[in-house]
């Protein structure tokens, strides 16, 4: 089922399956700016919980366990409450089926509040039961000509890049880049880490701006290099798995740990046309 909330610069539709967004359009332009799905990718947005990527099997206390890319959230019913017009809250909690690949506890929730023209996405995770280690983050497919936008960062970066394989690398300063099929082809996913938590925008050839503010560790960039207009720019609380990596789910880099206390992660989105 999907679920609405809009102000006078934005109109946000949720998909209570996966709880991701479904729709993202610009009102004074009226124009859709949340790529809407194809064969290049078909999803829109994926609400990533407990792991990110395509996780090779990890381990809890030496008994193996398995998950679907990117965890389990994006295949699971949310239920879903409208808070005033302008919030949306979406939640799931553990059961017998996602204890079988995650034994773990948990109460999850992702929130959705526009404030002006941006959306603000906050993640709650709560453990039901001891220590529970989980990475979360974002997936927004923004809607990108040619698949192409231009990558400007608020302050001048000295970021890491973590290759899908093999060791990180320190990069001595990094302003822009071009995110474009070129280069995708060549890195396949882009991750960065160290960042110093000033704005990233991308800027697409039809003269929009999306702006992205985040205290999260590590933001990745990726575009499916064979076509789809489209690029996504992904705040993490954790890292795409390494085959370099620890099996056990709890020594993983850029773990997240909750103790029951409840913990939470939000970034903003904001949308502007030049």
């Amino acid at each position: 089922m999907l679920h609405s909330i809009e102000n006078e610069f934005l109109k946000l539709t949720v998909n209570d399956e996966g709880g991701a967004m479904h729709s993202l359009v610009y009102k004074p332009s009226g124009e859709e700016r949340l790529w809407q799905g194809g064969e290049a990718w078909k999803s829109r947005d994926v609400v990533i919980f407990p792991i990110i990527g395509h996780a090779a099997p990890f381990e809890v206390c030496g008994k193996t366990y398995e998950l679907k890319s990117h965890g389990l959230a994006r295949y699971a019913r949310l239920s879903a409450e409208k808070i005033g017009e302008n919030k949306l809250t979406l939640s799931f909690s553990s059961d017998s089926e996602t204890l079988k690949s995650y034994p773990f506890e948990f109460d999850f929730s992702v929130s959705y509040e526009l404030i002006k023209n941006s959306v603000k996405i906050t993640y709650f995770v709560r453990s039901k039961g001891g220590v529970m280690p989980f990475y979360v983050g974002g997936h927004p497919g923004m809607y990108a000509p040619g698949g192409s936008a231009v990558i400007e960062f608020e302050n001048e970066e000295h970021p890491v890049i973590y290759p899908l394989e093999g060791g990180a690398a320190a990069m001595p300063h990094l302003k822009r880049f071009v995110a474009d099929k070129a280069f995708f082809k060549e890195c396949k996913t882009f991750q960065l880490g160290s960042l110093s938590g000033g704005a990233i925008y991308a800027r697409t050839q039809d003269g929009y701006t999306y702006a992205y503010r985040s205290d999260c560790p590590l933001f990745a960039f990726w575009s499916n290099e064979e076509g789809g207009d489209y690029v996504c720019v992904e705040p993490w609380w954790g890292i795409n798995d390494n085959p370099a990596f620890p099996r056990e789910l709890s020594l993983k880099p850029f773990m997240n740990f909750d103790r029951g206390a409840g913990s939470e992660f939000s970034y903003t989105l904001s949308v502007d046309k030049d």
